[in-house]
């Protein structure tokens, strides 16, 4: 699917009025769009850079819409949000994977490395009274209880992730795929970003942790899912390549 036919077919999903009225919009509208893909290819544009430029100056679907008379708000807004729910739904695998990546740091070096707290933290007897005072004492009590609030969490994040992915390509097989496909252009920007910003600040944490407090001070967990974000970030910013920068060299 082009460029165009991909416009088309969101300007539809937006349209209202009788069969007669949508096909005459997009027929329309179509044609405008080839007319100015000849002219971008008459000014030394490749077809697919001259077809992006039209769509950009012809306007927004949703803008487009709504001067002929575009579908009720929720309408309009639940495509934009399904658009959103493929990389909401990785995002919580990608928190499920961390969460598996925090389990096996913690068989390696022990659930202090990933759950500890700096030397100075101290914790109250009702604290340690509510853990029963184990055999090896309320530290230890309170670094596996945190482990396992962090490892399961993050699993049970993943496993809703899961989910809702297996729900979304249930839905996008019944309705099809051009109803529900992701969003050009505007998530692997801000995925880069995103999961830029969090990998710089969890391996800065996981550093500063490791530095005021040594190996049981809990730098695992932050080094466990800024590793997690350094792939997405790194997924994400190739894609952002590949549809930008690789087109604007080639």
């Amino acid at each position: 699917m082009n460029e165009i036919e991909r416009y088309l077919d969101r300007l539809s999903a937006r349209l209202r009025g009788s069969g007669a009225d949508v096909s005459r919009v997009l027929a329309e509208t179509e044609e405008h769009l080839r007319d100015a893909v000849r002219d971008g290819v008459a000014d030394g544009l490749t077809e697919e850079d001259a077809a992006r430029r039209a769509v950009t100056r012809f306007g927004s679907p949703w803008a487009v819409a709504r001067r002929f008379g575009g579908r009720p708000a929720w309408v309009l807004i639940a495509p934009e949000l399904a658009r959103l729910v493929p990389s909401a739904a990785a995002g919580l695998v990608a928190i499920g994977v961390s969460g598996v990546l925090a389990q096996v740091l913690g068989w390696l070096f022990g659930p202090a490395f990933v759950a500890g707290d700096l030397p100075w933290v101290r914790y109250t007897p009702q604290r340690c009274a509510e853990l029963g005072h184990p055999a090896h004492g309320c530290l230890d009590a309170v670094v596996r209880d945190h482990f396992g609030e962090v490892v399961g969490g993050r699993v049970a994040a993943g496993v809703l992730g899961l989910l809702v992915l297996g729900g979304y390509a249930l839905v996008r097989r019944r309705l099809g795929a051009a109803r529900v496909t992701p969003m050009p252009g505007v998530l692997p920007v801000a995925g880069t970003a995103l999961y830029g910003v969090a990998t710089a600040v969890l391996l800065i944490d996981g550093m500063n942790l490791a530095t005021a407090g040594g190996a049981h001070a809990g730098s695992g967990q932050c080094w466990s899912a800024g590793v997690v974000a350094l792939v997405m970030f790194l997924a994400y910013a190739r894609t952002l390549y590949r549809e930008h920068f690789s087109r604007s060299t080639a």
